[in-house]
């Protein structure tokens, strides 16, 4: 009898043992690991705060975890699946499932999801913008798990924008072929991915069908989802631009890129020619100096540490070099033997059609009445003075009636 109830208090005892146990055991399978993921963030493109909703998730099977032990072989395993869509990673991987609705907290929002086993799992924000398929991000979790985990995951995809240009007028040039190459030279590929308001955007794609782009009307090209820094190579550049091919861009994986062209022969000059003003004649060895106009008012060009200077030839021509776009004026520092230097600046503009134009300058003997009436050189020297402004015949002026007043002071007072 006695070893009858030490049986049976040995059955109770066990019985009792195992219900204990049991859901404790359940409950360590299921597990009670949490993970907390911020899911609002700054769009690039509207400008405007976006939140997501719901992070859908998958548990990647214990076999396919092992070789997910360095970062690299993580963010390998990250690009099998990142323009995937949730059908696809769900074949490969299992059910997928979903975090609870985002919450707002302090002013940031972030969705829970709650009674993760210990393994590694595939997380991704959920869109339904199929231009914007967002990267995914793993969570590893063990024994040494902090729990709860918060993870703030990579946004949606960064925008990257090359402006191409003419050096000299500035303008945008459309149609400027390019291609998209990392630091290893390879050629990145393309597709055009329309988002939820119908636009297409050029996203970047592992095996895209797109490999070479263009510049559109404001002489940009936006691409969006790169993963790495990249350089735009040009490869068909516009006529007249025909040097330019091979030329690349510096690196960048977001912001802004601009790239400034200039023609292979450009014709950036001005032409003048030397004349009588009474005989339209050709005068050669006239002497300018150029000046450009800055924020700072006119002020001397330089070439070789020198004063830029130009010299009429014997039928009177010269020209500028080719130059910038902008505004500038010749200053005549040396006038042909016989005539009267002309004192008033000459002003011309750089343009795209500069080179189609031409400006007669004109200079006078000393004995030829001038334009305005003189009739000698100190006639025509004093009125070309008055009319630039030149304080010299003033000063002289005025030095001469204080000499005359104390002369006059002199005499009477030796009288």
């Amino acid at each position: 009898m006695k070893k009858f109830n030490k049986n049976l208090i040995s059955v109770v005892v066990l019985a009792i043992f195992l219900q204990l146990v049991t859901p404790l055991l359940a409950f360590a399978k299921s597990g009670n690991n949490s993970l907390i993921i911020n899911t609002n963030y700054n769009d690039e493109d509207s400008k405007k705060e976006i939140v997501v909703d719901y992070v859908d998730y998958w548990k990647i099977p214990d076999e396919k975890t092992e070789d997910l032990k360095d970062p690299q072989s993580q963010l390998d395993f990250v690009n099998l699946y990142k323009e995937k869509t949730n059908e696809e990673i769900s074949k490969d991987l299992g059910e997928m499932k979903s975090s609870n609705k985002s919450e707002e907290n302090n002013g940031m929002y972030f969705a829970t999801i709650e009674g993760l086993e210990k393994g590694a799992y595939l997380l991704r924000y959920r869109s339904n913008d199929q231009s914007k398929l967002y990267i995914p991000f793993l969570a590893l979790i063990d024994e040494n798990t902090e729990n709860p985990l918060i993870i703030y995951p990579k946004k949606a995809p960064d925008e990257l924008t090359l402006t191409k240009r003419d050096k000299n007028s500035n303008e945008v040039l459309k149609d400027v072929g390019f291609e998209v190459v990392n630091e290893k030279g390879e050629t990145l590929t393309f597709e055009k991915i329309k988002d939820d308001q119908g636009k297409e955007k050029l996203t970047y794609k592992k095996d895209g069908e797109i490999k070479e782009i263009f510049t559109d009307e404001k002489g940009q090209i936006k691409i969006y989802g790169l993963e790495e820094k990249v350089k735009f190579k040009e490869t068909k550049p516009l006529k007249g631009y025909e040097s330019q091919v091979g030329k690349e861009s510096e690196l960048a994986q977001t912001g802004s890129i601009e790239m400034l062209n200039e023609k292979d022969n450009p014709e950036n000059h001005f032409s003048f020619q030397k004349i009588d003003g009474t005989n339209n004649n050709p005068l050669e060895k006239a002497v300018f100096k150029v000046q450009e106009k800055t924020k700072d008012g006119y002020k001397d060009m330089e070439e070789n540490g020198k004063v830029y200077t130009l010299t009429s030839e014997k039928n009177g021509e010269f020209k500028t070099k080719n130059l910038p776009y902008g505004d500038y004026r010749l200053i005549e520092t040396k006038a042909p033997q016989g005539y009267v230097p002309e004192l008033e600046s000459i002003n011309f503009t750089i343009s795209e059609n500069s080179h189609t134009k031409k400006i007669k300058v004109k200079n006078y003997k000393p004995t030829t009445p001038g334009p305005n009436g003189g009739n000698n050189r100190l006639s025509k020297r004093v009125d070309a003075m008055a009319k630039t402004g030149d304080a010299t015949i003033y000063l002289i002026l005025l030095i001469g009636l204080v000499m005359i007043g104390c002369g006059v002071k002199f005499v009477r007072a030796k009288e």
